[in-house]
């Protein structure tokens, strides 16, 4: 007896994906006459259509699965079947597992088909069309893929956007009520999709916008905002009538819509336009039937605050948030339903679970969609599919065995690609992008490592080309491997990692890790104690004892310092800790040269009682015998001389000179600090000259010069105040002032060489050529080899003039 089916098949509805996706795919291109339960007739009672199909069909073809044999209805279908074959004497039910689950003892005896794998899928089709005497079917042709991948939706891909259903009647509700509306969101979050594949498509089809079309045109800000508008508006200007003239470009146009996408530009492209720009962007808002949507991400919200706009964009906002659940199934299973694609519901819900809560990761997901269409079986995309995408870890030289699968391949292979096109300065930036991905990583201790929040400048470092820094941020963010955000409140720009994933599923990262979590932990421990010390004001307060010293010392010595940067305030700490402990070291050195030196003092003591001296005649018995190199012999008399009168400034500097020729530059400190705070102004000078030499602090040298100056006419100090004041300008780069003060110098003592030498050094950066060959000269001429700090310039000088004679 003819039939008119070859086979009927049952299933139950969440195995639906795979049969419709890839079984009957198969079948239908081998040519195979089915049915199936969607093509029963309408009103018909249940039973009576199972009836008739099982009796019009060669063959009964029972999916089985946990949720078929939970369905007591199947169990019917199953017994009707075999009913049937017992009164036709033929054996029409074929059991075909396609999850694994235990069979009943009616099923169990028969002959089944197993279809778990992908090859006893395969299998399966083989020995179905064999017995239904029909061709194995060769592979089907691959729908195009629906999903944009890294690309934003555009207009033309309006049917295959999903997801933001609610985010585009509140668009067209707010656009309806008010021509201006800024779309914010963080980078990658959707903003530009939702407006053009979303609100343009949606605004063409509704009618209480009045009648007529819509005249479109969008534009990016650029680093020439202004002529970019003026081209599309056709280099009129900004007038109702002239609108007018360009809504007649189009037949029916009644509203003109100007959609200004990546407004952020307009504040990161400098440009003597954004000012104009924005003032026409206002009048254009006060024009009928002129309507205006910018995009912008949230990382600009404090650019957008003291822009032109902001009063518009206060009252006329909507922040874009991360599609929750529904959405996400949406924007994953329409577009692959809409070119008759079926999505296993485990793939679906594994999808949702790695995707949700997160404000970057639409891009991410929809590369990785990408990728599984490449997995794609007939109709079908399987669980598999993602769990088959997997990068090796020791593909990256990383121990073990361990396969990262779906969207963590996704970002890994972008976050690989991004770090190969870091063209402008590739080292650098890769060297700043690996210290950026570190610095965002909050540890975990025995727990996973997750993202860490943080602001930008937290993110720099000492010597970084901020430029540099700013177009690697940059480039990454675009890459969707980093969300910048702020918020309305807070000027500070946040930067996070775009996904958990990029953590985990990241090879090149977790290599990072692996090498630098320890020193990273140190930085951060340092970094937080210079924090804490800079809030304390940079005082006393929070400097390091001499173990965190040590460490601190050892760290920013090495690699690690180099490689994950620092903040400026740290080398600060570090000095003044080196500072306070050399100081309370030098105190203990001064007490034990007070008793080292009793002896003399008892002596001095009677010695005074006896002969009418004074401490002045001390310190300046002192003196001459330090003038005539006897040192040691003057130190004692200086020490007498403190001894009878501790606040002799005079006698504290002038065994502090004695210190400093001997290099020791900690007592040599503290006894010119002391002489300063009894405002004895040559002590500034020398002081000035060691924060120059010694601790770098060019801002507090001239800090001590410029006071010093204030103390004394005395010319031969004056000049080296002056001289000291004017080297600290020149580090500082405020070369007009030291100008001024090394020539005041000059006109003090012509015969000296150190301002000659620091001149010539000023001159380097703005003066003309023969004025600095001319101060060169001087500086051979007037320094000595003898001088510690000229005896460096002579060389220097030598150089310069004798590649100008070559």
């Amino acid at each position: 007896m003819n039939k008119e089916y070859d086979l009927f098949i049952s299933y139950a509805d969440a195995d639906r994906p795979w049969v419709e996706g890839y079984l009957l795919d198969a079948l239908t291109q081998a040519g195979v006459r089915h049915l199936s339960e969607t093509a029963f007739r309408l009103g018909s009672p249940r039973i009576q259509e199972f009836q008739r199909a099982v009796q019009q069909s060669q063959r009964t073809l029972l999916v089985l699965s946990p949720a078929y044999l939970a369905d007591s209805f199947n169990q019917f279908v199953d017994l009707l079947g075999q009913t049937y074959g017992e009164e036709t004497q033929t054996w029409p039910v074929i059991p075909l597992v396609l999850q694994p689950v235990q069979l009943p003892p009616r099923l169990a005896m028969l002959v089944q088909l197993r279809a778990v794998t992908a090859e006893e899928q395969t299998t399966a089709i083989t020995r179905l069309c064999a017995d239904l005497k029909l061709t194995v079917p060769t592979s089907s042709a691959k729908p195009p893929c629906p999903y944009p991948g890294m690309e934003p939706f555009t207009e033309a891909m309006s049917d295959r956007f999903f997801g933001r259903e609610e985010e585009i009647e509140e668009l067209l509700g707010r656009l309806r009520l008010h021509p201006f509306l800024m779309v914010i969101g963080p980078s990658g979050s959707g903003k530009s999709s939702l407006v053009f594949a979303g609100l343009l498509p949606k605004l063409r089809q509704v009618g209480f916008f009045g009648a007529g079309e819509w005249l479109v045109r969008s534009m990016r800000p650029g680093a020439t905002p202004l002529t970019t508008l003026k081209e599309i508006l056709g280099n009129d200007p900004i007038t109702a009538r002239n609108i007018t003239q360009i809504l007649s470009t189009q037949p029916n146009a009644q509203r003109f819509l100007l959609v200004i996408d990546q407004f952020e530009e307009v504040f990161t492209q400098v440009s003597q336009e954004t000012v104009p720009f924005q003032q026409a962007l206002l009048e254009l808002t006060e024009i009928t039937n002129v309507y205006l949507v910018l995009t912008v991400r949230a990382d600009f919200y404090s650019d957008l605050m003291t822009s032109l706009l902001w009063r518009k964009i206060q009252a006329h906002r909507l922040e874009v948030v991360p599609l929750d659940e529904v959405g996400l199934r949406q924007a994953i299973l329409k577009p692959a339903e809409d070119v008759g694609v079926f999505i296993e519901p485990a793939l679906l819900e594994r999808l949702v679970a790695d995707a949700r809560g997160e404000p970057g990761v639409l891009p991410l997901l929809q590369e990785t969609l990408v990728l599984l269409w490449e997995h794609l079986e007939r109709r079908l995309l399987p669980l598999r599919a993602y769990e088959a995408l997997i990068l090796p870890r020791k593909a990256y030289g990383i121990g073990g065995s361990e396969h990262r699968t779906g969207l963590q391949v996704a970002i890994a292979r972008r976050a690989d690609d991004a770090l190969a096109t870091l063209e402008v300065e590739p080292d650098k930036q890769r060297a700043i992008a690996r210290r950026i991905f570190l610095r965002l990583v909050q540890f975990g201790e025995g727990r996973a490592d997750t993202r860490r929040q943080q602001p930008m400048n937290a993110l720099q470092a000492v010597g970084d080309d901020f430029n540099l820094f700013d177009q690697t941020l940059h480039h990454l963010a675009n890459r969707r491997l980093l969300t910048l955000s702020s918020e309305e409140t807070s000027t500070a720009i946040k930067v996070d990692i775009a996904h958990e994933a990029l953590i985990s599923g990241w090879p090149s990262l977790q290599q990072w890790i692996l090498e630098r979590r320890e020193a990273e932990q140190t930085r951060r421990r340092l970094t937080a104690k210079a924090e804490e010390w800079v809030r304390l004001g940079e005082g006393a307060g929070g400097l390091l004892d001499k173990i965190e010293l040590d460490e601190a010392e050892r760290w920013l010595s090495s690699q690690d310092a180099i490689d994950l940067g620092y903040d400026a305030s740290l080398p600060r700490l570090i000095t003044a800790s080196q500072r306070m402990i050399r100081q309370a070291k030098a105190k203990q050195l001064l007490r034990f040269g007070f008793f080292m030196a009793t002896l003399s003092t008892v002596l001095g003591v009677l010695f005074i009682l006896v002969f009418p001296w004074s401490a002045i005649f001390l310190n300046n018995h002192g003196f001459e015998k330090f003038s005539k190199g006897q040192d040691e012999t003057a130190l004692q008399d200086f020490n007498l001389a403190l001894m009878l009168n501790p606040t002799l400034a005079d006698a504290l500097y002038n065994r502090g000179l004695i210190y400093q020729e001997r290099q020791d530059f900690d007592l040599a400190r503290a006894n010119y600090q002391a002489a300063v705070e009894h405002r004895y102004a040559p002590a500034y000078g020398n002081l000035a000259r060691l924060e120059i030499i010694r601790e770098q602090n060019y801002t507090k040298a001239a800090a001590l010069a410029t006071e010093g100056l204030q103390l004394t006419t005395d010319d031969e100090a004056r000049y080296t105040l002056l001289k000291n004041l004017g080297w600290a300008q020149l580090k500082l780069k405020k070369y007009p002032q030291a100008e001024v003060n090394l020539k005041h110098a000059i006109t003090l003592d012509p015969q000296r060489g150190s301002a000659y030498c620091l001149l010539a050094q000023v001159l380097e950066f703005d003066g003309p050529k023969p004025a600095v060959r001319e101060q060169w000269n001087n500086c051979l001429k007037f320094g000595s080899s003898d001088h510690p700090d000229e005896r460096g310039w002579i060389e220097k000088a030598k150089s310069k003039l004798s590649k100008e004679g070559s």
